[in-house]
Parts: structure tokens; sequence; C-alpha cells
């Protein structure tokens, strides 16, 4: 528990690989036979995870938000002025903007994964 508030698990596959981790430990758990010290322990735990997963999804939502903005800077300097550089700067900003749309997708996915392993622990 210490790593998550070193921030070693706040950043890229390590955290959703605990994530996956800790979602297939709860799915495993019965709940009946651990105690409460355990069960609360594992509810803090899962509660950071969620904390750290939301504060990644606005991270990736302002740079979709900054991607969006150079796109149409882009768009409105190739209307302006049409070149083969322009042209490449609006291909790329779309590229990227596909590929940030991917990401959060997928720390979407884990975030989801997440509450329904919450869901479980809370029940």
């Amino acid at each position: 528990m210490n790593a998550l508030w070193c921030g070693k698990w706040t950043k890229g596959i390590g955290m959703e690989k605990r994530i996956r981790d800790r979602i297939k430990r709860i799915e495993k758990l019965d709940m009946d036979l651990l105690s409460d010290e355990e069960i609360l322990a594992e509810k803090k735990e899962i509660t950071l995870l969620i904390e750290a997963m939301q504060q990644e999804l606005l991270r990736r939502i302002i740079i979709i938000a900054a991607v969006i903005v150079s796109i149409t800077i882009a768009v409105v300097g190739l209307l302006s002025y049409p070149s083969a550089p322009m042209l490449f700067v609006c291909l790329a900003g779309v590229l990227i903007l596909i590929a940030v749309l991917i990401q959060y997708t997928q720390k979407y996915k884990v975030f989801n994964d997440l509450y329904k392993a919450a869901d479980i622990l809370f029940k």
C-alpha cells in the first residue's frame, strides 16, 4: 500500500496491472471469511485506485481537448494557406487524436472494472 502513496503505481502499465490483480483478488474473496480490518483495508485500497484512475482520466480529457484545439488551428492554417506541410500537420493531429482516444477508452474500461470490483466489495 505504501507503493501507491509513493506514486509507484500511479502511472503507466504498473497501475493497470495492479488494478487487474486487485479486481481478480476481490472477485475471488469470500466476504464472509474476512475480518473487518481486512475488508476495510480492501475498501481503502480500491478507493485509492479509483481516485488515481479518476485523475488519470482527467489528464486524458485535458490532452484530448488540447489535441482538438491544435487540429482546429492546423485546419484554419491549412484553409488560409494551403500547403503540403500544413496538410501533414493536420493529418498528424488526426492520428494523434485517434491514438489518444484509444488510450482513453482503454483507461475508461479499467475504470469501469474498478467500479465493478468496488460494487462487489461494498455490498
